[in-house]
């Protein structure tokens, strides 16, 4: 049963290029020339005891949807149906008043939660215990610094024994031991059966703590589902934003030269062509190529670039005298890859034809195929190198 489900989303806001224009809207009652879509059409479901990520740019509207989830804002369009107590943990120090104490901060902040005199007298000491401020939690909360907000606002957020529990980027304010209690006190929530969704642009947390993720770009929703699937993609595209621009397919053959490449593809183990594999299986880049004459010698390399012009491997025939199938001016080979080490990620392969020496290259196709490769482990980088762990003695 879906303890969150949101179905079309959206949240606009007025836009307004003078203050005047708004104020006679108002008083004329007429809706805005102009509008900002935050979110649009945003729709996902969150079932009892899973936590959802949500990753994507500044300003793609992440804490827009949070705060529509948390109660905080009103959807302009769409349905969102929330079951349970709702626990937010939003922007630093939301809700505090900076001249009261951390104490008083907690007996306001609890009663606007609903908790009774009595259930807020039962979990202040829990509340206390777990955000670890010491005497600071009887001094005014514009004492505080960052990671004590983080501290107090996650404790309240988390101790009233919220149904759903909604966590904003705020977890990288708090130092390395805080963050241990905070995710261990998170799994303890999944394991009592509580809905989590969880913001944060690392995507490492979001791996290991989401069962499912949703990216948003420019307040709609770019991908939803498997958590593996949708923060490959979004570094991906990250990462591919990030580059410099290689431009189109091309090929550098003169008119005048005596041997082109024809034909570039990927096959898999049985032979056909492939566009996506998985990290560890057969890959072969397929190169067909043509001379003026037969037998023209030649050699044949190969470059692979991550998609943010990260180079990750080169070869050339020359380098191991591999064997190239000839067949009068007509030629092919086959770079095989028994185990693609490659991780997550979409790549680009180059391809270079070279003179019996290798050094002058008669044609160059840049970039000339696209794959893209679904690592089902957790490991992150570009490349799976072999391992293995092995119990050691310590040191005396």
């Amino acid at each position: 049963m879906s303890v969150i489900g949101a179905d079309r989303l959206s949240k606009a806001y007025p836009v307004y290029s003078r203050p005047r224009q708004r104020m006679a809207d108002l008083l004329l009652g007429r809706s805005p020339r102009e509008l900002f879509w935050a979110l649009r059409d945003v729709s996902f479901a969150v079932a009892s005891g899973s936590v959802l990520g949500v990753i994507g740019d500044n300003g793609a509207g992440k804490s827009t949807l949070l705060q529509v989830v948390a109660g905080i804002l009103r959807p302009t369009a769409g349905h969102l149906d929330v079951r349970g107590r709702i626990g937010a943990l939003m922007e630093l120090g939301a809700g505090f008043n900076p001249e009261f104490t951390g104490r008083e901060n907690l007996r306001m902040a609890g009663a606007i939660l609903g908790l009774s005199d009595r259930d807020l007298r039962e979990r202040l000491p829990e509340i206390i215990e777990f955000a670890e401020l010491g005497e600071f939690i009887d001094r005014p909360v514009r004492t505080y610094s960052s990671g004590m907000y983080v501290r107090l606002a996650f404790s309240l957020a988390t101790c009233i024994d919220p149904d759903v529990l909604v966590i904003d980027e705020v977890l990288a304010v708090g130092d390395q031991y805080f963050q241990k209690k905070c995710v261990d006190r998170i799994q303890g929530f999944r394991r009592a059966g509580k809905t989590i969704l969880f913001c944060s642009h690392n995507l490492y947390l979001i791996k290991e703590l989401c069962d499912h993720c949703l990216w948003l770009r420019g307040g709609e929703v770019a991908a939803y589902g498997e958590t593996g699937q949708v923060s490959d993609a979004y570094a991906s595209y990250v990462r591919k934003r990030l580059a410099r621009p290689v431009g189109s397919p091309s090929s550098s053959a003169r008119p005048d030269a005596p041997a082109w490449i024809s034909d570039v593809f990927l096959v898999g183990e049985d032979g056909a062509r492939k566009h996506h594999f998985l990290t560890g299986e057969v890959m072969g880049v397929r190169i067909y190529f043509v001379t003026t004459t037969p037998d023209f010698p030649v050699h044949v390399g190969v470059h692979i670039i991550r998609n943010d012009n990260v180079e990750c491997f080169a070869t050339s025939t020359h380098f191991t005298k591999a064997e190239l199938t000839r067949r009068g001016q007509r030629g092919a080979v086959t770079l095989y890859f028994p185990a693609l080490p490659l991780l997550s990620g979409v790549y680009q392969v180059s391809v270079i034809l070279l003179d019996e020496h290798g050094l002058h290259p008669y044609d160059l196709r840049w970039p000339d195929c696209e794959f893209s490769v679904t690592n089902p482990g957790r490991e992150s980088g570009f490349c799976h190198m072999e391992h293995e762990w092995l119990s050691t003695e310590p040191e005396p």
